[in-house]
């Protein structure tokens, strides 16, 4: 499981990089329209300046919340893509997966099925498992835990942590479909939260290092509980590393 891990880390390193060389680059702003006018640039020129340095004083003032709402999105998007290759390794690995009994009812169009190969076929199959288990209207985590329960696979995190995970998603789909507008279901799944219905959430810089530190302490646990699974079940299912067929 080692792929799912590392690439989410790398991801999220990279994200915490693009935050410190953007705090860097917008700290160093002021004085940009006045060198731009030293220089003797057009007029339009220094007047853009001028506004990317208005821009860039309200982002250091107000702890950058457009460069930390940015990279919420990032972030859930990332534990996303990793939670699903995480999935397609898992069947490509232990074949006999495929088969758990919950899956009993689910259909697969087969010319779309043998018109892939390798592990786009479980690529496939995994979007067709987020379809029918409604992976997708479930809240925080709970959209990952219904794909996993049929394997055992059950991540252990504090209750703290769980709340922070719904919170991060639940933030995230208001930054992506609303422009950061609040509205009633942000309130009802997140009713800790100090916001409005129709007010502009801001993520601040504690706000978004709780969501990373939440994020890393589930894929954490996802790893070490799909160890768990694959050490009980190694010789019933002797693992595959061949593949996907």
């Amino acid at each position: 499981m080692e792929p799912f891990e590392s690439i989410f880390s790398q991801r999220v390193k990279q994200i915490l990089e693009l935050i410190w060389v953007t705090d860097s680059a917008l700290r160093g702003a002021n004085g940009a329209a006045r060198l731009a006018s030293v220089l003797k640039h057009p007029a339009e020129a220094v007047e853009r300046a001028r506004e990317m340095e208005n821009l860039a004083a309200r982002e250091v003032s107000g702890d950058f919340p457009l460069l930390h709402s940015a990279s919420t999105v990032l972030v859930w998007g990332a534990l996303e893509a990793a939670f699903r290759d995480f999935l397609v390794r898992w069947f490509v690995v232990y074949p006999s997966s495929r088969t758990a009994s919950e899956f009993n009812n689910v259909r697969v169009r087969i010319s779309e099925y043998e018109a892939l190969s390798g592990e786009d076929r479980m690529r496939y199959l995994v979007g067709h498992l987020e379809r029918e288990f409604a992976a997708a209207l479930k809240p925080g985590v709970g959209r990952f835990e219904c794909l996993l329960k049929p394997f055992g696979i059950f991540p252990k995190i504090t209750d703290a942590q769980r709340r922070t995970l719904c919170e991060l998603a639940a933030v995230r789909n208001v930054i992506v479909h609303r422009a950061g507008i609040a509205d009633s279901r942000l309130l009802e799944l997140c009713p800790w939260l100090d916001i409005e219905v129709d007010r502009h959430l801001v993520v601040g810089r504690r706000m978004f290092l709780g969501y990373v530190e939440a994020a890393n302490a589930y894929a954490t646990s996802l790893v070490n509980a799909a160890k768990a699974v694959a050490e009980r079940i190694k010789d019933l299912d002797p693992p595959d590393f061949g593949p996907a067929v």
